[in-house]
């Protein structure tokens, strides 16, 4: 029988917190509650990984990382791993990019150009530093939203 790394205690407050998410979260992240429950010291039933494992259907690595996550970074980091929860990350397209954008276009195209294309919407925005990066289906997305025809640049 293999050696408990990690030693987990969880409080009465974690413990209804995990309930609460296993009860509201995706099946993904409910499943690594419910590894956190299992793996909890104190509970009265303590499982091994493998019987985790099978009775949750994760694998022996996913017991090993939320148990390793939840000891370096607490209870959010192991629940939610690098930035995965809704609020962490930010909207790319904002409406003041988008306006840029729509800005930037009512311009003279580049040199040697008669008229915007998407990859040179693309280009020009990360030269100007409004996008670090930016698909032209990002492009295109605006352009169809906006109803504006590239072919023609006199509509703009």
């Amino acid at each position: 029988m293999g050696k408990t790394k990690y030693i987990i205690y969880l409080t009465d407050e974690e413990k209804e917190k995990l309930n609460h998410i296993i009860e509201t979260e995706p099946p993904a992240t409910a499943a690594r509650a419910k590894v956190l429950l299992a793996s909890d010291f104190a509970n009265p039933v303590y499982c091994t990984v493998k019987q985790i494992s099978e009775s949750l259907g994760v694998s022996h690595d996913t017991i090993q990382t939320v148990r390793a996550e939840y000891a370096e970074l607490g209870l959010e980091g192991a629940i939610y791993p690098k930035g995965k929860k809704a609020y962490d990350r930010c909207p790319v397209m904002t409406a003041e990019k988008k306006a840029a954008i729509l800005d930037m276009i009512k311009e003279q195209p580049p040199y040697g150009q008669r008229r915007w294309t998407f990859k040179s919407i693309c280009e020009e925005s990360m030269k100007r530093g409004i996008f670090p990066y930016l698909a032209p289906t990002a492009v295109q997305k605006i352009i169809h939203e906006e109803n504006i025809d590239l072919k023609n640049p006199n509509n703009l």
